[in-house]
């Protein structure tokens, strides 16, 4: 909560994209990251991001950590796979958005010449630059 509270003071200060990534180590309905997507407050506080794998693909689980995987310990294989690794895009209050998301896909999730990148698949994210308003 303490690093999406600091992040945002940051961005309120100037109309900028602010994009978080990485192994968030939570499902998508787990408690961190509803909040990290405005549907669950913490502590009075909130925040809003918007989950780039979601909003491009809404009916695919977007599994990154998965037996698929043959990198996934014997210790993790008793364990369903899940989606743990995100991207996420800031939604400005009051604020047009800076960016768009327009797709979202995992890679790494094949072997190359034999050889897995990581135990997790990877995501990428391709942003839209918004367009700026026009005086009316």
């Amino acid at each position: 909560m303490r690093a999406a509270l600091f992040i945002d003071q940051l961005a309120e200060r100037r109309p900028v994209a602010v994009v978080v990534a990485g192994d968030m180590d939570a499902r998508p309905d787990s408690a961190s990251m509803r909040f990290w997507t405005g549907r669950q407050s913490l502590a009075g506080n909130s925040v809003a991001y918007q989950d780039a794998w979601e909003f491009s693909n809404p009916s695919d689980p977007g599994l990154t950590f998965t037996t698929d995987n043959p990198l996934v310990t014997s210790d993790w294989r008793r364990i369903s796979g899940r989606r743990i690794d995100y991207i996420l895009l800031r939604c400005p209050n009051h604020a047009p958005a800076a960016a768009t998301i327009a797709s979202c896909r995992r890679l790494f999730d094949e072997p190359t010449h034999g050889t897995w990148a990581s135990d997790h698949f990877g995501l990428t994210c391709d942003l839209s630059a918004a367009a700026p308003d026009l005086p009316s």
